[in-house]
């Protein structure tokens, strides 16, 4: 009497989604949280106001008209320091009145990325919601503080010809769109990037076929 053939039985393994998309991207937002932190921190405390330290130079009055050729040329020179001098403190003025709007985007993107962090290192859903939100908070900001520290720093050529003006204004305008793209590309990316990651943390059903079973063709054993 044949025996019958012997096969062990299949068994399965349910592996789930990896760990390491929640993981990284929370360690990627670690990294940018904290990046966010030492930026304010340091915006925070620079004291715009006082950079300029000792330089204040003398006003110079009145064009001395009748007076010699080096009177003017010395009042020219004093004429431009000044106005150098007041552009430079107007900008450094904007520049100090614009810390308490940065400090504020601060927190709010560093209070969406926190709970962000925390829930993607549980693998819970709401960390990409949260991650959604840090990302959409800080492309706002981003482009907000590029076109006010744009609009800060354009005073600083108030003192150039009418011609030169013109030319830089248009490298401005250039300089001023090229940064706003380039900030929506790179998030862009990074948006992508977190798609991908969310859709690979989701569990598809998928269940995977162990590697410790018998081929069912070439393996028999005892009945």
């Amino acid at each position: 009497m044949q025996s019958t053939p012997w096969q062990q039985p299949v068994t399965y393994v349910d592996i789930g989604p990896s760990k390491w998309w929640s993981w990284g991207l929370a360690i990627f937002l670690c990294i940018s949280v904290f990046g966010t932190i030492v930026g304010t921190a340091i915006y925070a405390v620079i004291p715009y106001d006082s950079l300029l330290g000792e330089w204040n130079p003398e006003e110079p009055g009145e064009y001395p008209a009748n007076g010699t050729e080096e009177e003017q040329a010395e009042w020219n020179r004093t004429e431009y320091e000044w106005n150098e001098y007041q552009s430079i403190q107007t900008m450094m003025n904007e520049m100090e009145d614009l810390k308490p709007q940065f400090v504020v985007t601060g927190i709010v993107t560093i209070a969406a990325g926190i709970p962000a962090i925390f829930f993607l290192f549980q693998q819970d859903r709401k960390g990409f919601s949260f991650t959604f939100a840090w990302l959409a908070i800080g492309t706002v900001t981003q482009v907000w503080l590029r076109l006010k520290m744009q609009s800060a720093m354009s005073g600083i050529y108030e003192n150039m010809d009418a011609e030169e003006l013109a030319g830089l204004e248009t490298w401005l305008s250039i300089q001023r769109g090229l940064e706003v793209a380039g900030v929506l590309i790179c998030n862009t990316f990074l948006l992508m990037i977190v798609i991908m990651c969310y859709l690979k943390s989701q569990d598809d059903g998928h269940v995977e076929e162990s590697g410790f079973h018998l081929s069912n063709n070439n393996t028999q054993g005892q009945p």
